[in-house]
């Protein structure tokens, strides 16, 4: 009876089960649209440019109602250069003709590949071609030019061409496009001595290069030293300087002149022109004047000024190392042992060996008042102190003035330096972060000094690529050649200032020094 029970209730489950089963209706999914295959491009082409290392590379897209995007992306036929970390995906319009173009990192020849993607992510098989980028350095002319004098000779041609070329007075105007103003729109002693330091270091690169050493003597030489020339008065029977404008009564900066009196000395050092080294001098004379026991030492940052800044005090250590460097004369050394002791005595933060911007009284006019730090950083704020601490090491070899310059670099490099992965040039990288780029330039001349000393290329060879994703970025302007603030790319800027444009020539042409002794 048992079992039989058992039977009965089974039994019974079953109809309820089959009748509940018959009273639910059955649910009619949708169907996918999207196709489980992908059609691949047709048509591909890639074809070297103009513009170095640019690739154009073109296809017709899918007629495919589902194509959503395509991947491009590009590989070395041959092994032994970095290419690009991620594929550069685009939007795709089904059937549409389609193009782009890349940069990629060397002259050599390359397997380009571009694959369809629909939206549930199915992937083409890839369709593939080669090309080869335009370099104008290709064979069969061996051309052992650095590539960077030759980007530096193109940025400097671009300079004379927009911001000097008809100009009044013959000396730089300030803005490109041309912005009419004060002293109609010339630079003032800091935009043109910026300019001045790009066109002194790229003479300096060129001097190996027959070509371009040449054509710097017969185009530039004498007339940038007769325009900067202009800036120099002697305002209220003070010592001779470069004012802020060419006229008598403009007012003087002691950092605007140590800048040219930097440039001076290097000049004099290359050239053993005694004219360079004249003006150097005249330079000096001004620091001097500029130079007392208020607040305990220091240089003031301009005339009848009351706070004595790093940049003007250190860069004047510098000039006073460089002086040495090239008369012999102790007194110079002695100056430049107090100039930068005082400065780092006084304006540097023992917390990270980075230095302050200035120290002033607290009441104005009043040095017996309290004195008050002005504690913002910049970078060329660490670039001299660190340049001077390498020179004082070069010349004395006290080791504690080569510590001071890298303890100052990995500061500098860790607070203006970030991690950055170049679409450009395939590679992930620390670049320099958006800035003042002319403080960046003055703090490469830091980096490269400690350099020369302890061949550290770490902070060097950032800079190398730093401005090599500048150049061949979007951050390059392709029709003047000009270069963004930001020099990392993807940004769009349609004033240039020729203060910022003088350091990118700057920074090319001493790159373009480094790699000539070797920096590879």
């Amino acid at each position: 009876m048992k079992i039989l029970s058992k039977i009965f209730i089974l039994l019974a489950l079953c109809t309820f089960v089959l009748t509940a089963c018959k009273k639910t209706q059955e649910i009619i999914m949708p169907g996918d649209t999207v196709g489980t295959t992908m059609v691949g491009v047709t048509g591909l082409s890639a074809v070297p440019t103009t513009e170095e290392n640019e690739l154009q590379i073109s296809w017709t897209n899918p007629n495919d109602e589902a194509l959503s995007k395509v991947s491009v992306s590009y590989t070395p036929t041959s092994g032994g250069v970095n290419v690009t970390a991620n594929p550069v995906l685009l939007n795709a319009t089904k059937g549409a003709a389609q193009k782009v173009s890349v940069i990629v990192p060397k002259t050599v020849q390359y397997n380009i590949s571009v694959v369809a993607i629909n939206k549930a992510g199915v992937r083409s098989v890839a369709a593939t071609t080669q090309a080869t980028p335009y370099s104008p350095t290709a064979p069969p002319v061996a051309d052992l030019t650095p590539v960077f004098l030759k980007r530096a000779d193109t940025l400097m041609t671009s300079l004379v061409s927009l911001y000097l070329n008809g100009k009044e007075r013959d000396i730089w105007t300030s803005n490109y496009p041309f912005k009419d103003g004060f002293w109609n729109g010339a630079a003032t002693m800091w935009g043109h001595g910026g300019a001045f330091s790009g066109y002194a270091a790229f003479k300096e690169a060129a001097e190996a290069y027959p070509t371009y050493k040449n054509k710097i003597a017969g185009s530039y030489d004498n007339r940038l030293l007769t325009g900067i020339d202009k800036f120099r008065n002697t305002k209220g029977g003070k010592p001779e300087a470069f004012a802020v404008y060419p006229g008598t009564g403009d007012e003087r900066y002691f950092d605007d002149n140590i800048w040219v009196g930097l440039d001076m000395v290097d000049l004099y050092m290359l050239t053993k022109n005694e004219g360079y080294l004249t003006r150097a001098k005249l330079v000096w004379t001004f620091v001097a004047y500029g130079t007392d026991n208020v607040m305990g030492g220091g240089v003031y940052w301009k005339e009848f000024g009351e706070s004595k800044n790093t940049c003007s005090s250190a860069p004047a250590a510098v000039l006073a190392a460089k002086l040495y460097m090239a008369t012999n004369d102790a007194t110079y050394l002695q100056s430049a042992k107090a100039l930068y002791a005082w400065t780092k005595t006084n304006l540097q933060d023992p917390a990270d060996y980075l230095y302050w911007d200035n120290i002033h009284p607290s009441v104005s006019g009043n040095f017996n008042s309290p004195l008050v730090i002005e504690k913002s950083k910049f970078e060329y704020n660490a670039g001299q102190p660190m340049q001077a601490a390498a020179l004082l090491y070069k010349i004395t070899g006290e080791t504690q003035y080569l510590t001071d310059a890298q303890n100052i670099a990995k500061a500098a490099y860790a607070r203006w330096f970030a991690p950055f992965n170049s679409y450009t040039m395939g590679e992930s990288f620390r670049i320099m972060q958006p800035g003042h780029v002319w403080f960046q330039a003055i703090l490469f001349r830091g980096f490269i000094e400690l350099y020369k000393i302890d061949g550290d290329k770490t902070y060097v060879r950032a800079y190398q690529k730093t401005m090599t994703n500048a150049w061949l970025s979007n951050a390059r302007n392709r029709t003047t050649n000009l270069i963004n603030s930001d020099l990392r790319g993807g940004t769009t800027q349609t004033d240039f200032d020729i203060l910022f444009q003088g350091a990118c020539l700057e920074m090319l042409s001493r790159l373009a020094l480094l790699e000539h002794q070797g920096l590879k």
